[in-house]
């Protein structure tokens, strides 16, 4: 499943439901939460993380919208997180 966690307080409700090898991608304003989830894959996409000045902590790696569009495409199913 790939989880798009879009704020801050999504961070916390997405960690309750992440499983074993999901993909999460941090957007807009998630970027500021941006945290590695155990068992996953865990992106920020790089514009976001640019302009908001923050430096992502080991585990998540940036990505660009052409890569987020490949996990969508990947995935049988997503959910937004705000």
């Amino acid at each position: 499943m790939l989880h798009l966690v879009l704020t801050r307080a999504g961070v916390s409700k997405c960690k309750s439901f992440v499983k074993s090898g999901d993909t999460v991608v941090y957007v807009g304003d998630g970027v500021l939460a941006a945290t590695s989830i155990s068992n996953c894959q865990c992106f920020a996409i790089d514009t976001d993380t640019k302009r908001s000045g923050i430096v992502l902590s080991n585990g998540v790696h940036e990505c660009s919208f052409e890569q987020l569009v490949g996990f969508v495409t990947d995935h049988v199913s997503s959910v937004s997180w705000r």
